[in-house]
């Protein structure tokens, strides 16, 4: 026998089920009008017609030739992923729609002949590679703007468990779906807090206000990242043609003319990945290299006006955009990393401490007092220990011990000093990119043993074990006294860049710094990297 409350289910059941009935024959004969917003895609982007250069290239010798380089086409391990069978939406991160969509676009790749005259080691994309779907932002909630909360304050690291807070690797991010999400299990294996991307500007952004599929996967995928748990960095560099100065277009890589166009790229893309999905931005890289600096005078006062103009857009889009799920969350603000060099004569280089300084004189330690700036610097090691000093050649090095640039502690050194020299010894070092390289156990795409180039013979002098060795001391040396005072995260260079098309059968140095070979199996600086104790 049934109890009173159940009765009174019993009838309101039964009232439902009769007025559901009555609007079914009204729900048959509505049609919509328009497709609802979540179905929605935004009109697809250009096609892009030339052929895509690559972001890489670590720290060069001073006399070195720059080299240009490639992102990867398939593993031969892991077959490509086809990516336009779901539509992505955004709320709060990359949410997978599961209904159905018509293949999306795929680019079709430049002509051999025009690839092999710019990129020596093959095309850029393969002729199955399919981008990922057409990205239409969601608005975030409206919340009340403001001041922003002070900059996050940890207790110093002590050198002994290392800190996966302080720790990070780069990842090259031209992968297709199931590629990026194996490199995001890696970095996860490793146990490191931080992964790096860097956004080439002129792949996303090939015509003024109009963004290519490739911005729209690195939206997403920068979402993806912090949905895993791990803290981003994004590197903004590479300006397209159509905002540098006529003379360089098509030359090298370089700035645009009006630091506004950098300003306004850096806020479109934090407004559409969100400011809470975004750590650190750092602004530029290795802008002291003629390479990167194409058509403007290489100084760090030219460089302030286009990092006070990215700052302050940055700002601006905190403000606009508050998270209801991070109220205390900010993001940092990098200086470009530096290529520790001296000054060539021939204009090529500048020093990079001479070019810090210049920063400096043209008001850097001025421009916030909230603690949400860092120097960025990319201290290199070349085949000298984490821990040596200028300038005597440890065992089997014969060379690129000379000068303080070659070292990773003499780099550390010099920065801070310059920092305290200017009333700036509260802010951080952030060692956006660092490492040690060896051509040590990579094969070639026959299976022969590979080389380094000679050009880059450092990389001869080290093996698998002493780069592995080297890469642990420094992430301890760094989170030790003194230096746990004043260094923030650390990301290393690099985790899958062997990865990318014949970078391995061409010798090129990016390889050498991979932590996965050519055939995506981890070399043994990974396993003692994913192997030394952390803390989170």
């Amino acid at each position: 026998m049934m109890n009173y409350r159940e009765r009174l289910r019993f009838i309101l059941l039964a009232l439902l089920s009769a007025l559901l009935a009555a609007c079914a024959p009204y729900q048959a004969e509505r049609v919509p009008t328009e497709a609802p917003y979540y179905a929605q895609t935004a009109p697809p982007a250009p096609s892009l017609s030339t052929p895509l250069i690559g972001q890489l290239g670590a720290v060069d010798d001073p006399s070195a030739t720059p080299i240009s380089a490639a992102q990867r086409s398939p593993s031969p391990e892991q077959p490509i992923a086809q990516l336009g069978t779901h539509a992505f939406t955004v709320t709060f991160g990359a949410v997978v729609d599961s209904s159905p969509q018509p293949p999306t676009r795929t680019p079709s790749p430049p002509p051999a002949t025009e690839a092999r005259s710019t990129l020596p080691f093959g095309a850029v994309v393969d002729p199955n590679y399919t981008p990922p779907p057409t990205y239409t932002p969601l608005p975030s909630p409206t919340l009340s703007s403001g001041t922003l909360p002070a900059p996050a304050t940890l207790p110093f690291a002590d050198g002994t468990t290392l800190r996966a807070d302080l720790m990070g690797v780069q990842i090259h991010t031209f992968l297709d779906d199931a590629e990026f999400a194996a490199m995001l299990d890696r970095a996860a294996e490793l146990g490191v807090g931080w992964v790096k991307f860097q956004v080439v500007w002129k792949l996303y952004e090939p015509a003024q206000g109009q963004f290519s599929d490739f911005y729209h996967a690195m939206v997403l995928n920068v979402q993806r990242a912090s949905l895993r748990g791990f803290k981003t960095l994004i590197s903004v560099a590479k300006a397209p043609d159509w905002s540098r100065p006529p003379a360089v277009r098509g030359v090298e890589d370089g700035p645009p003319a009006d630091p506004q166009h950098l300003a306004d790229f850096i806020a479109a893309f934090v407004r559409d990945v969100k400011p809470e999905f975004i750590d650190a931005i750092e602004i530029w890289n290795e802008p002291n290299l003629i390479r990167e600096w194409r058509g403007n005078l290489i100084s760090g006062a030219d460089y302030m006006r286009y990092f006070s103009a990215a700052y302050q857009a940055i700002l601006r889009e905190q403000r606009a955009q508050p998270s209801a799920l991070k109220p205390t969350h900010r993001i940092t603000v990098i200086t470009a990393g530096l290529a520790p060099t001296v000054t060539m004569p021939d204009g090529s280089t500048l020093g990079d401490r001479e070019w810090l300084q210049q920063l400096y004189n043209a008001g850097l330690a001025t421009l916030s007092a909230d603690g949400d700036i860092g120097i960025g610097v990319h201290s290199f090691g070349w085949a000298n220990p984490p821990e040596a000093r200028c300038c005597q050649a440890t065992s089997g090095v014969s060379g690129w011990y000379e000068h303080p640039s070659f070292y990773f502690r003499e780099t550390l050194d010099a920065y801070r000093q310059i920092m305290l020299r200017n009333g700036h010894g509260a802010a951080q070092l952030w060692v956006t990119e660092f490492g040690w390289a060896t051509y040590d156990g990579l094969q070639r795409s026959d299976g022969t043993p590979a080389k380094a180039d000679p050009s880059f013979g450092w990389q001869a002098f080290i093996n698998q074990e002493q780069q592995a060795a080297y890469i642990v001391r420094a992430f301890r040396l760094a989170q030790s006294a003194p230096y746990n005072e004043f260094v923030a995260p650390m990301i290393l260079w690099n985790l899958n860049f062997a990865l990318i098309p014949e970078l391995v059968d061409n010798s090129l140095e990016e390889a050498g710094f991979s932590l996965l070979d050519a055939q995506g199996r981890p070399r043994l600086a990974f396993y003692a990297l994913r192997d030394v104790p952390k803390v989170r």
